[in-house]
């Protein structure tokens, strides 16, 4: 960890408008919280997780203020050291997470899966083999990102 920064890393197997949502939600409340000198919040995706965002992505984003017009969710494949040194990895799925906590590069990461915290989720009644708009889990992700960050922020290894 450098300068006693907790290093977060945000990431997603569906796709880069879900990642960056996350991310950007994260660092949003990070900052409303005081704790965003104290995280350094990494994105990366994997398979269909990497890539540039969306024109739907962005406006999703911009409908609840957040200007992400641009941004570039970075291939963890092509770039693992970003996992390195993660004290937790925040996926959008428990299917990332599968995959990710087999990685050398996690080591003795922690982490949350955003589908899994808190109530109902948009994906909720959707058919499978399709994700909600993203407008839909922007929404979703805005509501659960509060109790992401406590679960990251908590200190569970206090000595």
């Amino acid at each position: 960890m450098e300068s006693g920064r907790k290093v977060i890393l945000v990431a997603s197997g569906s796709s880069p408008d879900r990642a960056i949502a996350l991310e950007r939600l994260l660092s949003a409340a990070a900052s409303r919280s005081g704790w965003s000198g104290r995280l350094d919040i990494r994105l990366g995706g994997i398979e269909g997780g990497a890539g540039r965002l969306s024109d739907a992505g962005s406006a999703a984003l911009h409908a609840i203020g957040i200007d992400a017009d641009g941004a570039v969710c970075p291939d963890l494949d092509r770039r693992p050291a970003l996992l390195e040194g993660a004290s937790f990895v925040v996926c959008d799925r428990g299917d990332v997470a599968d995959v990710l906590i087999d990685w050398d590069e996690a080591g003795e990461a922690e982490f949350v899966c955003v589908d899994e915290v808190g109530g109902a989720s948009a994906a909720d009644g959707v058919d499978d083999s399709e994700d909600p708009p993203i407008s839909e889990e922007v929404r979703d992700y805005e509501q659960r990102i509060d109790e992401v960050l406590r679960r990251v922020v908590a200190d569970r290894h206090a000595e």
